[in-house]
Formats: structure tokens, sequence, C-alpha cells
């Protein structure tokens, strides 16, 4: 009997999919591996102010993905027949009749949270708008501050650590989820989270760099991560609570994003831009901004604007869990190239060596501890599969077929019971 089984549909494979667009996409934020990237300093396009504006530029145009979608539904509507009942004296006539409706998206929402006037349309709609904007910043932040190579990645459980914080406080208050954490969750969950708080503890006290390096920035760091876990439930909550469009956010993200860094364009070259970042986060080497070949910044660009959509597809179709699922992901996808290009082709040697060597093996295990806790890796024993949602449903279709059977044979026991009589 196997012990473990992988439970991937055409759904899951989103997940992966998603992994692999955010490893090509940090992967193109700069040109090679070099000495600095391992404290925390190199050359990146994501400080680049003047790719953000053409990033969010193009957002903007997923607003025709909006309009077609509209579009594609009201002409489905026009094909669906509805009942129509009318009385002709004291007769009830049903009729089936073309389906009128002309109702937009937005109308759409507008009508399921009964928005009957004027007023609370813009009250609504500015709640929205907002809560958009919020998560735009939030994203924009993580993209600018989020340094994935700071002492050979050993930010990276920082980042897991803030992320399921944030996603155990504010999950609960937004979506409002009425399913239980499981002990097939509960185990992983808290395994996690011992893990991340030791790699963090023995890379303070391991590492002679680190304090310099970190200092106010592993504050930074963990706030921005927190920020992303916050992020990710309030997505969660407008495709979710609100039943906001996919492409709509989107697009009102490329306008917040236009407007603010048309403005920082105006106001700041490149060279300023990246200076700011440079003394904010207090990287331990200055003058590291360059420029970067075109084919580059198409790639980051491209990457970027299919990562962001992906990013909320993967979160409506799952939970913001599973966003970190994917992260985690991307970090064992990415690393085969890291340890290539850094130690093959580049020549360097491992600055901290058992930190690094306990990153990557607890990072495996954050894994595959995040693929059971998200029910994509089943644990075949100590009957922690027991209330995977899978066997859960199918649990309730058994009771529902059984009691459907009781129901048919009491039923037929009442007609034979009247035949007799």
């Amino acid at each position: 009997m196997e012990l473990f089984q992988f439970n991937i549909n055409h759904k899951t494979i989103f997940i992966f999919i998603t992994s692999i667009v955010w490893a090509i996409n940090f992967r193109s934020t700069f040109k090679n591996i070099d000495s600095h990237m391992d404290t925390g300093s190199y050359s990146s396009l994501k400080y680049d102010h003047n790719l953000i504006i053409i990033k969010n530029i193009f957002n903007c145009f997923f607003f025709v993905g909006f309009f077609i979608e509209t579009k594609l539904i009201r002409s489905s509507r026009k094909d669906e027949k509805q009942l129509v009942k009318r009385q002709k004296g004291n007769t009830i006539i049903v009729e089936l009749k073309e389906n009128d409706s002309n109702d937009s998206l937005l109308d759409s929402v507008s009508k399921i949270h009964q928005l009957n006037n004027a007023k609370l349309k813009i009250l609504f709609w500015s709640k929205i708008i907002f809560i958009i904007a919020i998560i735009y910043f939030m994203e924009e932040l993580y993209f600018i501050f989020s340094n994935n190579h700071i002492l050979d990645r050993i930010v990276c459980p920082i980042r897991n650590l803030g992320f399921l914080i944030s996603i155990l406080i504010f999950s609960p208050l937004l979506v409002r989820k009425s399913r239980f954490v499981y002990r097939h969750q509960l185990f992983p969950l808290i395994i996690i989270f011992i893990i991340s708080i030791t790699i963090i503890v023995f890379n303070i006290t391991k590492i002679e760099r680190f304090d310099k390096i970190f200092g106010l920035n592993f504050v930074i760091y963990f706030l921005s991560f927190t920020l992303m876990g916050l992020e990710s439930v309030l997505i969660k909550y407008l495709v979710d609570i609100q039943y906001i469009n996919i492409f709509l956010i989107l697009g009102i993200k490329g306008i917040v994003g236009t407007l603010t860094f048309g403005i920082i364009n105006i106001k700041y070259s490149k060279i300023e831009f990246f200076n700011f970042f440079d003394n904010f986060l207090d990287f331990e080497y200055d003058d590291m901004y360059m420029e970067f070949p075109i084919y580059q910044k198409i790639i980051y660009i491209a990457s970027l604007l299919v990562l962001q959509y992906l990013i909320i597809y993967t979160i409506s179709l799952f939970t913001p869990n599973h966003l970190l699922s994917a992260l985690m992901i991307a970090d064992i996808l990415y690393f085969p190239l890291y340890i290539i290009e850094r130690f093959t082709i580049q020549g360097f040697n491992i600055s901290t060596p058992s930190s690094f060597c306990l990153n990557v093996i607890l990072g495996f295990i954050n894994v595959v501890l995040m693929l059971i806790f998200n029910e994509i890796l089943e644990v075949k024993m100590f009957g922690l599969n027991s209330n995977l949602e899978k066997n859960i449903n199918k649990r309730q279709e058994i009771d529902y077929l059984e009691s459907l059977e009781d129901d048919i044979a009491s039923g037929r026991d009442s007609n034979e019971l009247l035949d007799d009589n």
C-alpha cells in the first residue's frame, strides 16, 4: 500500500504553473549571480521605475478582458431560457421565454449586494477601489523589497513565517471560512512554524554578518511578507465574498499604479529611485545600479503581467495558503539553477556552509509539509487522510445515496401497506 499520493488535477496544475512563472520572473530581475548577492546588494530590474510604470500601463489592458468576459456572459444569457409565470383569469400559465436580461458584471454585483440606489453603489465601489489600491501597494512593496538572495536565501523562512502569521490572523476575520483546521493540516502547520523560527534563530546566532546586513532590514522584510499574506487574504475577500472579477481587479491596479509611478517618474530619476531603496534597506554596498538588455526587460515585464493574473487566479481557485505553496515550489524549482550559476559557473564559495545546508534541507521539508497542508500531497497513514476535502465529499455522497435509498424503501413499504389494506 502506498503511503503518499499526489492529488494533482487540472486545477492544482495552476499552482505549479504559478511557481514556474514566479521563478522565471525572479531570475529575469538580475544579470549574473555575483559576490554581492549573498550580502543583500545587487543590481536588479525591480528598481527601475520606468519598467514599473510600463507594467502598470499594460495592466490597464486587463480591462479589455473584463469587457470581453462581460460580453460573453451577456451573449450566453440570451441563449438561456427562463420560466415566466402569468395569470389569466383563474389559470396560471407557465411559459418558457428568452432571457432578456442585459445586466453587466457590475450590475450583477450590485444585485447580489442589494445596491438599490446611487449612494449605496458609490460607497460600495469606493470601498472596493480602496481595497484594490491597498492590494496594489502591498504587492509592489513585495516585488521591490523582497530579496531572495540575502546570505544564500535565508530570507525564505522569514517570508514563510510572516506570510503564515498574516493568513492565520486575517483570513478568519475577512473570509470567514467555516472549515476547521484538521489534524493533517495542524501538524504540518506547527512543524513549519517551528522550522522557520529555528532557522531564523540559527542564522542570527551563527552568521557573523547577520546583524550588519539585516538590522532594521529584518523588520522591513518581515513586514513586507506579512503584508503579502494580508494582500492574498484581501484578494480572496474580493473574489469570494464581494464577487469582484479578476480582470477588473487587475485593471484597477493598473490605473492606481500608472498614476502613482507617473508622479514618481516625473519627480525622480532611475538612479534616485534606486538610491532611495539602497539607503532605506541599508545595503552593504552602494552604487549597484546598472543598465539591462532590452530582451531581459521584456521577459521581466511579460512574466510579471502573467504572474499577477496567476496569483489572483490561484487564490480564487484555492486559498491564500496555496499561494505560499507556489512560492515554496518556486524556491525549489530555481534552486538547481542557482547552484549551477553561483558555484559552478561563477565559482563562488558557500559563505556560510552550515546555514546554507540547513536552509536547503529544511526548505525541501517545508515544501512537502505545505503540500500536505493544502491536500496536494495525501498521507495515507495514522488516519491523516480521513478529513481530506475529497474524502469528506465522498462520505457526504455516500450518506446522501443511503438516505435516498432509505426514503425509496420506506416509500415502497408504505405503498405495500396501502395495497394490503
